[in-house]
């Protein structure tokens, strides 16, 4: 007699489907029994997530028969569906977004998180769920909403959730993808505990390793038929990758399965060794098995040198970073990087970007494989970049400058010149005297804010009143504006708050910047209108600016492409299009935001905040 794990669940009998001429499956016979993990498996558009539906009761076929309990299955609705015991989780995650995990499973659950009376208690919700996912130790917070979860934890929940209430069938359309190391092995011991209790599970998928750290059996689909079912233990991986993938089941060479296996190996390890990046693979002691050609040429390592006994700390002496990223990356069994990190080998100095991806073999982490990009070349060209565009800026100020010291020096020189030829009395001497130092005053200040746009100094940070260093800007550019009838509008807000922590020349640099771009496309003159004012955003007061111009507006159809780098509308031969990607750089290093509204021909608004002091 059949015992109830392994009863026939659900019969599909000769079932077809079309989308107009398009075959998705064709005369599928297919037997789901109870007690197992049934994987389906096929490459994409094979039909694999078509056949879930269906068993989901979500599509209806065109032809065939589908029995549930020996009942037909066509009679049930979606919601008499879930009712019996059928649930499906799908790839694009079913959550509610500004929700609570313990809401969510309040949504999948309603019945019994409701009160007596039927009415909804978040305190019964909360305490429910939290004991629920305690007991089965699913690492999610009920209170945490979802979007604030990171995305591994939300593809855990979206499991989770269909596990309150064990079903009869629950269906994974390629749902496993995107967890995380940890919630992958929690579930994986949840399925097995499902399938132990004489439900069934049926997973869709299309990575080969899966099926043999999950299931009990596979039927593989491809081009939408199923072209057989069979017990995975009864199958090795090769022989099932040629049948389910059509690049290895055309294959017409009929060497031995090993052969082909070796061959493939041996392929992927020349793949490896000739990349133009630098690839090193570690066992899982930290011991070197593999070095490619690029890191031999890095670490001057000589393509004869044995590797054993090696370990991969012995490469980076002196490079306390890059070492303690490592001791942190190679236990965590995720994937870890580092961006723009220095190091230093045999006397030179480079800059590179750092992977890290573990390696398994089904649920074993085994070793690690460490990636290494050189990015000197391309720093040290952005860095003569930025410096380009900053010269520019320079010669903005230029003119503006020129005219800002002669007005001064004029007055100063006509002054001295009446003192040499005693033109001024004893009684105004005083005073004018007073007013001649105001003048060099004024032109060490203008001199002063030129030079922190050209010095190179350390990146100090300092209180900043925002509204004096708008002014000063403005005093540096007010002659380029008038000169091309470019009237500037300031409207400060007068408040105690609009003060800021950042480094002032950095400060300068971005509004510095937005004049810039203002100025080349106000070239028949215009208005640049600039408000300060306070903000209340995320329950947060910020500084806000507004910086607005009344041109022709951007002409991207995205108008924030703009802070993307060497992407610029301007046509002149000077502009790399770095300038609004070093303001939103700027800003975003000390915890500000720029945006920027625009239509064509309707002028262009700059907004940037700022987090105000205290």
């Amino acid at each position: 007699m059949e015992s109830d794990k392994t009863r026939s669940l659900m019969i599909l009998k000769d079932v077809s489907i079309r989308y107009g001429s398009i075959k998705a499956l064709e005369r599928i016979n297919l037997d789901i029994r109870g007690g197992e993990i049934h994987a389906i498996v096929g490459e994409h558009g094979a039909g694999k997530s078509t056949l879930a539906k269906m068993v989901a009761n979500l599509i209806v076929p065109d032809s065939g028969e589908i029995r549930y309990r020996d009942l037909r299955y066509d009679q049930l609705d979606y919601k008499e569906t879930i009712q019996a015991g059928v649930r499906m989780v799908f790839q694009k995650m079913q959550l509610n977004q500004t929700m609570t995990v313990a809401e969510n499973l309040f949504i999948a659950n309603k019945q019994t998180f409701q009160s007596r009376g039927g009415l909804f208690s978040h305190k019964k919700v909360e305490r429910l769920a939290e004991a629920f996912l305690r007991e089965n130790h699913f690492d999610l917070n009920p209170r945490d909403y979802v979007s604030d979860l990171e995305l591994s934890d939300r593809a855990l929940l979206s499991i989770v959730k269909n596990l309150y209430h064990p079903p009869e069938i629950l269906i994974l359309d390629e749902a496993l993808e995107k967890l995380s190391a940890g919630g992958l092995e929690r579930i994986i011991l949840a399925l097995r505990e499902l399938r132990d209790r004489g439900s069934t599970v049926l997973f869709i998928t299309h990575r080969i390793d899966d099926l043999y750290m999950i299931a009990d059996r596979v039927s593989v689909v491809r081009k939408g038929e199923i072209l057989f079912s069979d017990m995975i233990g009864e199958l090795d991986k090769i022989s099932l990758i040629k049948m389910a993938y059509t690049q290895f089941s055309n294959l017409q060479d009929h060497r031995t399965q090993a052969d082909e296996f070796n061959k493939l190996m041996k392929y992927n390890e020349v793949i490896l060794t000739d990349l133009p990046i630098s690839l090193l693979v570690t066992n899982y002691d930290n011991k070197l098995r593999m070095i490619n050609e690029s890191a031999r040429g890095l670490f001057r390592i000589p393509g004869g040198q044995d590797l054993s006994g090696m370990n991969l700390e012995d490469l980076f002496v002196s490079n306390e970073r890059i070492l303690k990223f490592i001791h942190s990356a190679m236990g965590s069994g995720e994937v870890s990087s580092r961006y723009n990190v220095p190091l230093s080998l045999h006397g030179q100095h480079y800059m590179v970007n750092i992977v890290l991806y573990p390696i398994y073999d089904r649920s074993e982490q085994i070793g690690n494989m460490f990636i290494l990009e050189d990015i000197t070349e391309r720093e040290q060209l952005r860095d003569q970049l930025v410096l380009s565009e900053k010269l520019a800026s320079l010669g903005l100020l230029a003119a503006g400058v020129g005219h800002e010291i002669n007005n001064p020096l004029g007055v100063i020189s006509n002054y001295l010149e009446a003192f040499k030829q005693d033109k001024i009395g004893a009684e105004e001497k005083s005073s004018v005297i007073e007013y001649l130092f105001e003048q060099i005053n004024y032109i060490s200040q203008v001199v002063g804010n030129l030079i922190s746009f050209s010095e190179n100094r350390k990146q100090e940070t300092v209180y900043l009143d925002v509204n004096t260093a708008i002014h000063s800007i403005i005093d540096l550019v007010r002659f380029n504006g008038a000169k091309n009838n470019i009237e500037i509008d300031f409207q400060p807000l007068d408040d105690d708050r609009l003060h800021t922590e950042i480094n002032p020349g950095e400060f300068k640099q971005v509004i510095l910047n937005l004049f810039r771009n203002a100025f080349d496309v106000l070239r028949d003159g215009g208005i640049i209108t600039i408000r300060s004012t306070l903000v209340e955003e995320g329950g947060e007061t910020r500084i806000c600016l507004d910086f607005e111009d009344n041109g022709p507006g951007i002409s991207f159809d995205d108008p924030s492409d703009v802070f993307l780098p060497f992407k610029s509308s301007k046509r002149t031969g000077q502009n790399f299009g770095l300038g609004l990607s070093l303001c939103y750089n700027i800003l975003n290093r000390y915890g500000g935001e720029i945006t920027v509204h625009s239509e064509k021909g309707a002028g262009c608004r700059f907004q940037i905040l700022l987090k105000p002091i205290g």
